[in-house]
């Protein structure tokens, strides 16, 4: 298994830019409803993945800060693998 390579505050930075993410919250055109979610859940999950993988590279970031403590990273770690099996990224 590769590690991923460090990525820097501009790449990190670029990729949450490349997203508006104002289309997600009320309002906006992305935005749901519980209701929504009980009647179109694979609607609703491939916007959550989307806002997810804006999302990933802090995520990532942030489990290798050496000032967390272990159970956060690992917590961040258990939820990034259970949305990446949720929301595979294209190769």
């Amino acid at each position: 298994m590769t590690q991923p390579h460090a990525v820097s505050f501009e790449e990190i930075d670029a990729q949450v830019k490349a997203i508006d993410l104002t289309h997600f919250q009320p309002g906006g055109r992305h935005y749901f409803t519980a209701a929504q979610v009980k009647t179109s859940p694979a609607d609703v999950i491939l916007k959550v993945c989307t806002v997810y993988r804006a999302v990933r590279p802090i995520l990532n970031a942030l489990a290798v800060f050496p000032f967390l403590p272990t159970s956060w990273k690992n917590a961040l770690k258990a939820f990034e693998s259970l949305m990446d099996s949720l929301c595979p990224v294209a190769q």
